[in-house]
């Protein structure tokens, strides 16, 4: 494990953190210097996800030992066969799945915090994606398809 994860580690072990970007300027402080999508795939590779604490607020916080993060119980690729197509219109995106997927499909999305997804709501087939306004759509398809690969290739202009 390189020393950007040791960091990483030591930083949601010991801090409150609620974003990737005060999350990205504690490391600055630290010496360590890192885009927010490295960010991201550091995160997905260690495990490490958002929850709610006891007063109620989203942080980060390392994996638990008896139980494994949605991303490592749920394959990347199987999310990714899953999904039909993705719809992008201002704020909003719908990524169509098989039938019984789009929380699966959600859920993958959620374990990705991106600072310009505001949210997801997932049906029976469709999960929409509330995105915050003015956000170019071409980093955020590219954002979405570095943990969902091929989801590029399923957009419908």
């Amino acid at each position: 494990m390189n020393n950007r994860s040791n960091i990483i580690q030591e930083l949601v072990r010991t801090r409150k953190i609620r974003s990737q970007e005060e999350l990205i300027g504690l490391l600055a402080g630290q010496g360590v210097k890192t885009t927010q999508a490295t960010l991201s795939r550091d995160l997905r590779k260690l495990q490490i996800y958002k929850r709610r604490d006891s007063s109620g607020e989203n942080c980060y916080s390392l994996p638990e030992n008896d139980r494994p993060s949605q991303a490592a119980i749920l394959s990347q690729d199987r999310a990714a066969e899953s999904v039909i197509s993705l719809t992008l219109s201002g704020q909003m995106g719908v990524i169509k799945t098989l039938p019984g997927c789009a929380s699966m499909v959600g859920a993958v999305v959620d374990e990705h915090p991106h600072p310009d997804l505001m949210g997801t709501i997932a049906g029976d087939d469709t999960l929409l994606l509330v995105i915050r306004q003015d956000v170019p759509h071409t980093p955020f398809i590219a954002f979405l398809d570095s943990f969902i690969p091929g989801l590029a290739n399923k957009l419908i202009p």
